[in-house]
């Protein structure tokens, strides 16, 4: 991966590849860019004829880990400072959970990047599962300093898989723990991790950020998945309620990695939006 110095000299890690109108993809909570590479949607979008730019935020190796804590609009200056580093603007920008939270924002903060948005798991109020989950991580930063890894496995675990996977699929849960076995090393430090987690809790008790969906003016498109215990489908709902161009997409069967357990189903819904933007 390649590496450009955005705001305050926090390096990000990059790739682009493919030829055509742009596209960012914005990954979740500790998601490193080749996890959109796995889920087969960055090459869909190649083959669509779009140029795709992956990144590591800030946080996720090889990126930068400045010192926790973080803030959604640091993340989003980044994304920014690196769009204007590669000289992109009418982008379309698809971001996933943390990643959501980080196009919301750019959509709205700097309109002359962004021709239209996916917020894909991450678009609506609180729910109260995520509440909880929050608020024991913040607890646990408190106490430690840290996000225990084991704390995170366990909740990502719980949320990532459908319920019926969950309760009759023991093999489909031990590959998954082996692969979140595996993610600890993606972080760039345990201040990335920390920085992440104290991003999202400070943007989900915004109580601002609802109303501030009406400033949004480029088309937007709130993806939710069934079994998502963080965003669910209502939650989607309720922000393209308050979305000026927004529609909504409910993806069955999938939780909140539906991503990676169903990426037919998501890349057929997000390729359908950009062909019609």
């Amino acid at each position: 991966m390649e590496s450009v110095s955005v705001g305050g000299g926090v390096r990000i890690a990059y790739e682009r590849c493919g030829a055509g109108r742009p596209v960012a993809l914005v990954g979740g909570t500790g998601m490193p860019p080749v996890a959109w590479e796995l889920c087969g949607l960055r090459g869909a979008l190649v083959d669509a004829g779009f140029e795709v730019v992956t990144y590591a935020a800030r946080g996720v190796a090889p990126s930068d880990a400045p010192p926790a804590p973080y803030t959604v609009e640091a993340l989003a200056a980044d994304l920014a400072g690196l769009l204007d580093v590669l000289q992109l603007t009418d982008v379309t920008v698809i971001g996933y959970s943390l990643g959501s939270f980080t196009t919301e924002l750019l959509a709205r903060t700097r309109p002359d990047l962004v021709r239209a948005a996916v917020l894909l798991a991450g678009a609506g109020p609180m729910s109260a599962v995520l509440d909880a989950v929050l608020q024991t991580g913040t607890a646990l930063v408190s106490a430690t300093g840290h996000v225990p890894p084991a704390f995170t496995k366990l909740q990502t675990l719980l949320t990532s898989l459908p319920p019926e996977v969950l309760r009759d699929d023991d093999e489909q849960v031990r590959t998954w723990l082996e692969l979140l076995d595996a993610q600890e090393s993606l972080w760039a430090s345990q201040e990335g991790a920390a920085g992440q987690f104290s991003a999202c809790d400070r943007w989900a008790r915004d109580g601002h950020r609802m109303s501030a969906l009406a400033d949004i003016r480029q088309p937007v498109l709130v993806a939710a998945f069934e079994h998502d215990l963080y965003f669910p489908a209502r939650s989607g709902k309720a922000a393209v309620e308050a979305l000026a161009r927004g529609e909504f997409v409910a993806i069955p069967g999938a939780a909140h990695a539906g991503l990676l357990t169903h990426p037919k189903e998501a890349t057929e819904a997000l390729l359908g939006f950009l062909a019609r933007t």
